[in-house]
């Protein structure tokens, strides 16, 4: 299993720091792969006061340029909101400069302000994302294009090629992960279900991988929050504050929880509503290594996932110091005793 870490772009309030996070972003991608991860990834917001990130692309490449061995990619990218040709062009070109480790993870997307200011409307944003998602395929393929769809018109053959590209679908329903599978691509799931969610999902992606002749290439990125130290104590005191501000925006903002598999959800109103003890159960990789390598364990063996991608310092904290404290411990005491007892 691969070990990935998912950056948050974020300088609240008001991205006065943007630049001086961005440096440090690149200064932790450094060290994340000295300590043994495998991969770099970042998101893709539009609009946000804390700048968080509208470029990904570009971070991919900045992340390509300060690293030799790791994948860079996006989880996810908005495809809906971009031409697909271009983004094939883009995404084959940091592929180029990286030397084969680009890992396009796209997305639908959710909030109805970011596509009105691509000029947008979620309505036929599924179709529209499904004919993005075959002209990159056929793109990066080399195939001399010819088409004229409901959303999009090219002609031509892009180059230069990808050398290793790879293509993720995220999702957050089994609609989506029928999708990923339908198109023969690995899932990257999202941080906030619990196991027993992702276990459902996992069972129905590979379920249509079966139905639609694809499951020789498909695989999971199981997508987790997570923060390591002595103790569980240590980790509320420290880390949890910041992380249930998070979760709490996405139980409040995104309605797609699955009450029946996270039935201790039903009845919250409010942020302090969210308990460490309850939430990170089958939920969250934290506490002492051994915590953290139990918790990654089960999962593994719940979903058979080939890539964990950890984020650990969110847009409020904690610091950044604290957060390359976690990096290098997280490596040396979590990522190299996992592969030394189970392999990978």
């Amino acid at each position: 299993m691969k070990f990935g870490l998912l950056h948050r772009p974020q300088d609240p309030p008001n991205a006065e720091n943007i630049s001086r996070r961005w440096s440090e972003i690149l200064e932790a991608s450094e060290l994340a792969e000295q300590v043994g991860f495998d991969g770099l990834f970042v998101p893709e917001h539009h609009m946000m006061p804390d700048g968080y990130l509208p470029a990904p692309l570009v971070a991919c490449a900045a992340m390509a340029a300060r690293t030799t061995r790791v994948d860079v990619g996006t989880t996810v990218f908005l495809l809906p909101f971009y031409n697909p040709i271009q983004v094939a062009e883009q995404a084959a070109m940091v592929d180029v400069i990286s030397g084969g480790r680009m890992v396009l993870g796209c997305g639908i997307g959710n909030f109805e302000p970011e596509f009105e200011l691509y000029g947008l409307t979620k309505q036929g944003q599924g179709k529209r994302f499904e004919e993005g998602i075959d002209l990159v395929q056929r793109a990066w393929a080399g195939e001399a294009i010819d088409h004229e769809g409901r959303n999009f018109t090219a002609k031509g053959r892009i180059s230069p090629l990808p050398l290793n590209a790879r293509l993720w679908l995220g999702a957050m329903s089994e609609v989506g992960v029928r999708r990923a599978a339908r198109f023969g691509c690995p899932w990257p799931t999202d941080p906030l279900h619990n196991i027993a969610v992702m276990t459902d999902w996992a069972n129905a992606y590979r379920a249509a991988g079966e139905e639609f002749g694809t499951s020789e290439k498909l695989s999971i990125a199981l997508l987790r929050d997570g923060w390591v130290a002595d103790d569980l104590e240590t980790v509320e005191q420290v880390w949890w504050p910041h992380i249930r501000s998070e979760h709490w925006f996405y139980f409040s903002q995104v309605p797609r929880w699955v009450m029946d598999k996270e039935p201790f959800l039903e009845g919250i109103e409010k942020e302090e509503d969210f308990k460490f003890e309850n939430h990170r159960q089958d939920r969250l990789v934290v506490g002492s290594p051994e915590d953290c390598i139990a918790s990654i364990r089960a999962y593994e063996e719940a979903i058979a996932n080939d890539y964990l991608i950890m984020s650990f310092r969110v847009s409020a904290g904690p610091s950044f110091e604290q957060e390359l404290e976690c990096l290098e411990r997280f490596g040396k005491e979590v990522i190299a005793p996992y592969r030394e007892r189970y392999g990978g």
